[in-house]
Formats: C-alpha cells, sequence, structure tokens
C-alpha cells in the first residue's frame, strides 16, 4: 500500500497537480551499499563524431557490453554495471545503440547485477537533433545576444548545445528518455551526467528563462517582500542580469545586486525542479529505482554562482552523485591536502553515496572510511588493488551496512554566505574544514535548512558565516544557551540573508570583541594582528571567536570565479588554535581523539545497536611509503564496562587483536603502524 500511496503522489506531481514535494525517498536496495563498475557510458555514435578515436573502437565499444565482459565483472565482486544509453543526438540517431543498452542490460539482469543506465542530461546534438525534431531549435539555451550556448571540451565538440532546463518541452523529450529506461532497459539505476549550467556571461536569457524569472520572484515573494527586496513590487521587467567588457561578471568579488542574488537562486532552482520532474517520473515507473546526478562536489568552486548548483537541494531528490577530481588524495610536500573528504561528509548529510574516480589505495580507503562503500570501482578490467578492495570490502561489508558518523561537532556550510562572497566564506570554510581534518576531530557538515534543529550536535563551527537571518540568529542563540559550543570566525552574523549589513552585529553578546567590516578588512592586512582569540561563558554554553582563518600563504586574488583550489587545501596558521577551541567549546567531551601526525586523517563511525564502533585510520603519505608510527586511539565510551580491540586492514591478513586499556572515562588502544588505510573496531 505505501508503494501504491507513493505512485500516485508521483503521477500527480508529474502532471502538474499538486506542488512537487520537495524530496524523495531513497531506494533501499542501496543501504547496504554500491560496487559500480562498467564497460563505457559512450556509444559508437559519439566516438565517431568527436574524432580521435583507435580504429579498433567499434570492437571495444562491442566488448565493453559483452557477455564475457559483464560476466568478468561480476566474477570481480561488481554488483552494479554501468553502461551507455543515450548521449544526446536524438532518440532516433541513437536507436540501434539504444536497442544494444538494453541486450546488455538484460545480460547484467540474467547475471544478478543491477543495472546503471548513462542519459546525458545536457547536451543536443544538434545535427542530428534538429532533423528528429526541427522545433527543438527553442529548446536551446541563448545567451544575452541570442546565440546558442554550447558545452564544449578542450574547444572542440562545438556541435553540443545546451538545453534550457526552464524549457517544459525538452523536459517532456527527456522524459521519453526515462520511459524508455524504465520501461525497455528495466534500469534499476539511472546517471545523469553533465549535471550543470555554464558561468556568466554565459548564462540563458531565452523567452522560457525571462519569464521563468519573473514567474520565481513573484512565487517566492508576496508583493511587499518585492518591494522590501527591490523597492518597488512589479517584477514584469525584472530581467537576467547582462555584462559588457567593460563590466564583465570576472570583476565582482561581492555580490550584493538584489537582481543577480535572485538570478542564482532561479538557475539553482530551475535545476532542482527539473531534476525534482525526472526523479518523480521514473520514481513513477519504479519507487525504488535509484537516480544519481554528475554536478561534481566541493571543489572550491562557487557552485551556485558559477554553474547553478546547490547541492542542498539538489541531494534531496538523488541516491548518488558524481564528483571528478583529477589525482588521488596525499598530503604534498608543500603541505596541502588534495582530498574528497568534504564531498564525502556532504554526501552523508543528505544520506547520498559519492562516486569518483579510485585508482591508489588511499583513495579506494577515503572511500571506505568516509563513503562507507566502495562506490565506483573503474572499468574492465580491474585492477588488482581494486579487486582486493573489493574482496576486503565484502569480507567486512557488515561493518560499514548501516553506519552512522559519530561527531557531535556541526561545520556550516552557508549558501547566501559563499555564493555572494566567495572568496572569503568558501575560503574561510575549507581552512576550517582542514583544521579539524588535520586535528583528527570528527564532525559533520550542514547546510542552512540545519540551522533550525541543532539539538543533535553539541558544538557549532560557523566559519566566516557572513549572512545569517533572524530566524538563524534566535536558533544559535538558543543553542548556545542550551548548553552548546560555538566558535565563529571573521565576518560571521554581521549580515543577513540577502547580504544587507547589520547595523548591531548579529551575534552581539555572544561575541564581544568582533570587529567592524572595515577593522575587518584592515586587520586581515596586517598579518600580525589577524587571528586574535576571544572566549567567553554565555549562559549554560561557550563560546569562542577569531579575528580571521588565516591561510597560509595568505589570501590570494579576489572575484566570484576566484577558485580555491586544492593547493590552498592547507591547514590554516591559527589551525591548532581553532582545534583546540573547538575542544574548549565541546568541553572536551568529543567521542574520540587520535594521537598521529597531522597526515593522519580519521573518521569514526559507530553502530550502536551492535555497541561497536569502527575508527577508520587513513595515512595521506602513503604514496611516500612513510607508515605512521606510534598511534594510540582513546575512545569515550560511557556505556563500556569491557571493549574487545581488533585492527583489521586491506593489507593485513585477517584480524589482528589489540589491548583496550580504561583510563578514567576513556578507552586507550595502542595501533600498529598505518601504512595507507585502517579500521580499528571497539566491541564494548
Amino acid at each position: 500500500m505505501a508503494n501504491i500511496r507513493f505512485i500516485l503522489l508521483v503521477l500527480c506531481a508529474a502532471s502538474c497537480c499538486i506542488a512537487q514535494p520537495d524530496r524523495i525517498p531513497k531506494a533501499k536496495w542501496l543501504r547496504d551499499g554500491i560496487i559500480n563498475a562498467g564497460g563505457s557510458h559512450e556509444p559508437h555514435l559519439f566516438i565517431v563524431r568527436r574524432g580521435g578515436y583507435r580504429l579498433d573502437a567499434r570492437a571495444h565499444y562491442e566488448r565493453a557490453q559483452s557477455e564475457e565482459t559483464i560476466r568478468r565483472l561480476k566474477e570481480q565482486g561488481v554488483e552494479v554495471f554501468h553502461t551507455h544509453l543515450y548521449k544526446g543526438f536524438g532518440m532516433a540517431a541513437e536507436k540501434p545503440e539504444m536497442e544494444d543498452a538494453v541486450r546488455a542490460a538484460a545480460i547484467a539482469h540474467r547475471y544478478g547485477l543491477k543495472v546503471d543506465s548513462y542519459i546525458q542530461w545536457n547536451t543536443m546534438m544538434y545535427e542530428t537533433f534538429f532533423a528528429e525534431e526541427p522545433k527543438a531549435k527553442n529548446w536551446i539555451q541563448r545567451d544575452a545576444q541570442g546565440q546558442p550556448i554550447m558545452l564544449t571540451y578542450g574547444y572542440q565538440q562545438s556541435y553540443r548545445f545546451r538545453p534550457c532546463f526552464s524549457n517544459q518541452e525538452y523536459l517532456d523529450y527527456l522524459k521519453r528518455i526515462v520511459r524508455f529506461a524504465m520501461e525497455q532497459v528495466k534500469t534499476d539505476f539511472i546517471h545523469f551526467d553533465n549535471f550543470d549550467l555554464n558561468p556568466e556571461p554565459e548564462s540563458c536569457h531565452c523567452d522560457w528563462c525571462v519569464r521563468g524569472f519573473r514567474n520565481h520572484l513573484r512565487k517566492k515573494y508576496p508583493p511587499e517582500r518585492r518591494k522590501e527586496r527591490f523597492g518597488f513590487e512589479n517584477v514584469d521587467h525584472v530581467s537576467p542580469p547582462r555584462w559588457n567588457m567593460h563590466h564583465p561578471p570576472s570583476r565582482m568579488d561581492i555580490i550584493f545586486d538584489p537582481a543577480i542574488q535572485e538570478w542564482i537562486d532561479y538557475r539553482c532552482q530551475s535545476m532542482t525542479d527539473a531534476l525534482a520532474q525526472m526523479a518523480l517520473y521514473a520514481r513513477s515507473f519504479n519507487p525504488d529505482v535509484a537516480i544519481e546526478i554528475n554536478p561534481h562536489g566541493i571543489n572550491g568552486g562557487n557552485r551556485a554562482w558559477e554553474r547553478g548548483i546547490d547541492h542542498a537541494r539538489l541531494l534531496k531528490f538523488t541516491d548518488a552523485f558524481w564528483t571528478e577530481v583529477e589525482g588521488d588524495p596525499r598530503m604534498n610536500d608543500d603541505g596541502s591536502m588534495p582530498s574528497r573528504i568534504r564531498s564525502y561528509k556532504m554526501a552523508r548529510t543528505y544520506d547520498n553515496i559519492l562516486l569518483t574516480y579510485t585508482g591508489h589505495p588511499l583513495s579506494i580507503g577515503e572511500s571506505l572510511a568516509f563513503n562507507q562503500t566502495i562506490g565506483f570501482a573503474g572499468s574492465d578490467p580491474l585492477d588488482p588493488e581494486t579487486r582486493r578492495h573489493i574482496d576486503f570490502y565484502r569480507k567486512h561489508r557488515d561493518l560499514y551496512a548501516g553506519a552512522r558518523d559519530d561527531a557531535t561537532v556541526a561545520l556550516l556550510r552557508s549558501y547566501p554566505s559563499i555564493a555572494y562572497h566567495h572568496s572569503n566564506a568558501q575560503l574561510s570554510a575549507i581552512l576550517a574544514e582542514q583544521a579539524l581534518i588535520e586535528a583528527k576531530i570528527p564532525f559533520v557538515l550542514i547546510f542552512d535548512e540545519h540551522l533550525a534543529d541543532l539539538a543533535k550536535h553539541k558544538t557549532l563551527v560557523l566559519p566566516d558565516s557572513e549572512c545569517l537571518s533572524d530566524k538563524q540568529l534566535e536558533a544559535i542563540r538558543a543553542f548556545v544557551a542550551r548548553g552548546g559550543g560555538l566558535v565563529a570566525t571573521g565576518l560571521t552574523g554581521l549580515y543577513d540573508e540577502w547580504r544587507r549589513l547589520r547595523p548591531k552585529p548579529g551575534l552581539a553578546g555572544l561575541i564581544d570583541e568582533q570587529p567592524s567590516v572595515r577593522a575587518y578588512e584592515e586587520r586581515v592586512a596586517r598579518v600580525d594582528a589577524a587571528g586574535r582569540e576571544a572566549r567567553k561563558e554565555y549562559e549554560n554554553g561557550r563560546v569562542a571567536y577569531f579575528s580571521q582563518v588565516e591561510p597560509d600563504p595568505p589570501r590570494p586574488r579576489l572575484g566570484p570565479y576566484f577558485e580555491v583550489t586544492q593547493d590552498l587545501w592547507r591547514r590554516p596558521v591559527n589551525w591548532q588554535e581553532i582545534a583546540d577551541a573547538v575542544r574548549w567549546a565541546a568541553r572536551d567531551a568529543l567521542p574520540v581523539r587520535v594521537s598521529g601526525p597531522p597526515h593522519l586523517v580519521m573518521n569514526l563511525t559507530a553502530q550502536p545497536e551492535r555497541k561497536r564502533v569502527m575508527t577508520h585510520l587513513l595515512n595521506y603519505r602513503a604514496r611516500a611509503n612513510e607508515p605512521v608510527n606510534d598511534v594510540e586511539v582513546m575512545l569515550r565510551l560511557p556505556e563500556a564496562s569491557s571493549v574487545r580491540a581488533t585492527l583489521i586492514s586491506p593489507g593485513r591478513e585477517g584480524e589482528q587483536s589489540l589491548t583496550a586499556v580504561k583510563e578514567n572515562d576513556e578507552w586507550r588502544i595502542a595501533v600498529p603502524p598505518v601504512e595507507a588505510y585502517a579500521i580499528v573496531v571497539a566491541n564494548y
């Protein structure tokens, strides 16, 4: 009956009879994780049109979806077969290869594998598409000059036009592809690729978008609120922003124009609404089909402004998402630490699985530690290290399935703060996160909506969360008054959600020494005076404030297209002070302490129903063959009268017993050298 009710809800929403829900249930079959691998997601038609292919490309295409390949993947422990379905040439042009996908899916299902079908979200290959659908010329994105907006790679592939996601006619066409996937392929998993928009000045100004933007404003704000927002009520002539050579978007640092702010929001919302339509439509055929998109994760860019991506909205309609990051995780000699940890944490917040390329044992270990599953394992044939880790995961799957992240510290990623002042708020967030990562303090990422319910957390970190609403400030005050810990930095709370400067700092009383905006800017310019800390008790809670998170090297160039590239993902100058402040605000009641150098990273997960906690240890210098010695794990387990500890690792045979000694309210466990990835399992 529950499934029938959900299907009726989906059908009504898909036909616009009622408003769309703000989220969908998660696919049940993914609860125990995923091992996804495949042949290729490229149809042969695209390989030929792209050019530069090998003469045996056709044979490779056929081999990738052959029974031999599928059987071999099954034998190597793969559980989900990833393959092509639709690339954007039009269903008529791609029909033969779509039928190939149907045949490959039938083989995979016969071997007991789930099927993951690739659907191109963001491309119309106009040379064939327009021949099939002449009216599709009105479905493409057009810039302010009326020129088509393209999705190109390396200045080539200019035959790929981006479709407009405010255009319902295109979305209806996309539903035909989804229907084929559900009815003909009988897919279990839909992968929507290239899930983003072009940055300004290449935003869509077609009639659908102009009308949609204005309708969005009318729907979002009643007349009196529109007047407060713009100074007037009538938004019939408000248009998307325009640019010229003297005023390019790349010159902005802080975005305070209300129309530009709302345009950012509209682009994010239009992508979310389009995804919701597709997800609900797919679920009307099979309520347990998994939905996945490729918007990338937290990569240091201003995803909302640049690409129309607000993960906090999108991930309510997905079960998984992709991030494509070059290089394996590591600690470089300059102290920078590229990783996918932030993206994994964001995925966990929204009950998603992150898929990404993995190669080195550390990158697979990182997925196991923070993703609690393998995720994407690669393409046939799988390399020996990947197969070894798959065997390890399948053998010890019970340690991962159902495990929750055990963290009492929450760090806020504020949408308006990062979208409107990316060069400060995004940089501060990444630096504060890096401080917690290298200090081995377990934490979760939260987003604006989560400030309404902070009861599950004990300490809140606000890294230059500049733009906070009145309700959010009230929730933060109440949280601290009840006994919560707060660590805030820089401009936190000085602006409202529209980035209007508050006459009185939003956290006044909680923070006594917060500088004015001008004083803050002057202080940042003077390295010797930066990073001052103040602490105080506030009712039942504690508050620590830092005038800034001090970047090392100093703050780089500004601008909305500035990307906090991974060479800047390093601990700030005052990282130890920030970590100490978090511990102080938490009254030294964190669930775990781990000794070791900064390149030893940990994550703590728990299965309370089994009375078991897992401390995942990762050595980010593993590529340099530098094992970490003299590691100790100190667990706070108030319910434990005894603890049985073991160590398991993909590089070790069997389990190794460890000694757990109780000291005050902690259990101390000495750990053998950590090569790349290991787990300390504590049963109590």
